[in-house]
């Protein structure tokens, strides 16, 4: 019992014995690099998510319009009549409107006017406004081609057969991306608005959509469906949509249709109706049959910069496959079973800087 004793207090400084203050601070130390090192590791990848997705998202819309003009179909009401009822054109001049929807709405209930424009009227194709920070589209009508061409034949003006597909967009079919709503109510004004509701995405976490350059982009892209043989063409302009009563402020359609409650720019005398629109800058000389490439840059990100993912767009593509995302080293993403498109023409060279 007392060797018992003696051992038990001779070893009684083993069991009480501790931690030294250096042993604490080194584990503490290498505790907070393993912890900074995870969560270094942790927001990297929350941000290289957060950009991967901004960028899905943009391709994705761009994906969407050349499914929508592949897939559209004609929304009219009397095929027989090459009137495209509300197309803000040349039709209605600048103190007439109302005369003018009264005569259309005169005639029998088929052929009474779309208060929303789109009467009578072929959709032909997507027009999309892409800038740093936003792409807003609207849809692009006009009156239907083949019926104008057969009321021509045999006239002194026949529609002629080398037109090219700019030439019958603005001259035969007067296409346009914005429209005239008016009400018959004499009380009532007119309006003048996109031709169908438009679409706006912005870019998401600070990110930025830039040419192959660095600089940040402006472009108007029209994805047509052609008035002649229905195939899918990308035209693309170095600039974008102004309009106004100045002609010198890029337009916004989404402000535009916000316009008085949601009615739209009021109609005066004197304003042209297509001031806002498309159609007076459709020349050969503006757009072009080409592919485009946009940068979408990480922007503003801190823990994931210098980043910039390519987005292609072919210039004869179809359906969704008209848009091809580059991986970030600028490496085509073979989806389609590894087939080599290297020799693809169509898609340029351009990478981002």
């Amino acid at each position: 019992m007392i060797m018992y004793n003696m051992l038990m207090d001779k070893n009684k400084g083993a069991f009480l014995r501790g931690f030294t203050i250096i042993e604490v601070m080194l584990f503490l130390a290498l505790s907070g690099v393993l912890l900074a090192g995870i969560l270094g590791g942790l927001g990297g990848n929350i941000a290289r998510q957060r950009y991967n997705d901004a960028v899905q998202d943009i391709a994705n819309m761009m994906r969407d319009q050349y499914s929508f003009v592949s897939d559209t179909q004609i929304a009219q009401r009397n095929k027989e009549d090459s009137y495209c009822y509300g197309l803000v054109q040349s039709d209605v001049s600048n103190d007439d409107a109302k005369s003018y929807f009264r005569s259309l709405n005169s005639s029998s209930a088929d052929n009474k006017i779309a208060y929303r424009g789109r009467t009578n009227c072929v959709i032909y194709g997507a027009v999309v406004s892409i800038t740093e920070k936003y792409i807003e589209t609207t849809e692009l009508i006009g009156r239907d081609y083949k019926t104008i061409v057969k009321q021509r034949e045999g006239t002194d003006n026949p529609v002629r057969s080398d037109l090219s597909d700019i030439e019958i967009l603005k001259d035969v079919v007067s296409a346009n991306n914005v429209a005239l709503h008016c009400n018959l109510d004499d009380s009532e004004d007119c309006y003048v608005r996109s031709a169908d509701n438009s679409r706006t995405q912005y870019t998401k976490w600070g990110t930025r959509l830039l040419d192959p350059e660095g600089e940040p982009i402006r472009k108007t892209l029209m994805i047509i469906r052609s008035p002649r043989d229905g195939s899918i063409r990308t035209y693309v302009w170095n600039d974008g949509i102004k309009g106004g009563l100045t002609g010198l402020e890029y337009v916004r359609y989404e402000e535009l249709n916000a316009m008085n409650d949601g009615k739209g720019q009021k109609f005066n005398v004197g304003h042209p109706l297509d001031s806002y629109g498309i159609n007076r800058h459709l020349t050969d000389a503006n757009f072009k049959i080409q592919a485009l490439d946009i940068c979408v840059d990480s922007g503003d990100s801190q823990t994931y910069s210098n980043a910039r993912r390519l987005i292609k767009i072919k210039k004869a593509g179809m359906g969704q496959s008209a848009v091809e995302l580059m991986n970030l080293d600028a490496e085509r993403e073979i989806s389609e079973g590894g087939v080599d498109y290297s020799s693809d023409a169509t898609l340029g060279v351009a990478e981002c800087q």
